[in-house]
């Protein structure tokens, strides 16, 4: 049998923990949060329109004027504009989610605490001093019929 050091342990347990919150994010992807442009780079998103028409090209060599430069400004507030709403987005879903989970947490402990009954009728019946002073063939009835309800 090999011994496992409790630092090789707590390595191989954090491996494991890095694992499962990888795989965890992975599957949590925002279902809101949308690509405006349809495509990812290395995992992250394009946030703002990289594509340039053929067009644009033949403009850039004569030379850029104000409209291309206001235009350029414009996609890049859009691009901005779509970022923001889709992180509200995710924010009030994350919101909504945390208070569901919070709701069904006290929901679930408030029918937990309704089912539960506390009873203190044979607590303080039987002392030790009051069971002294009975007989025993009343002592071994008590404890016959305490068996029995078991």
């Amino acid at each position: 049998m090999e011994k496992i050091s409790p630092l090789r342990a707590s390595l191989k347990a954090f491996e494991q923990f890095k694992a499962q919150r990888a795989q965890k994010r992975q599957e949590q992807q925002n279902p809101n949060a949308t690509n405006p442009f349809g495509l990812t780079f290395k995992g992250s998103m394009i946030q703002m329109d990289v594509f340039e028409s053929s067009s644009k090209a033949q403009k850039q060599e004569e030379g850029s004027s104000f409209g291309d430069k206001f235009q350029k400004a414009g996609k890049l507030a859009a691009s901005a504009w779509v970022s923001t709403i889709n992180k509200l987005n995710s924010m009030k879903q994350s919101m909504i989610s945390f208070g569901n989970r919070v709701k069904e947490t006290t929901m679930n402990t408030w029918d937990k605490l309704n089912k539960t009954e506390i009873n203190f009728t044979g607590l303080f019946r039987d002392s030790v001093s009051s069971l002294q002073k009975r007989p025993v063939v009343e002592l071994e009835a008590m404890l016959n019929e305490e068996l029995q309800t078991v």
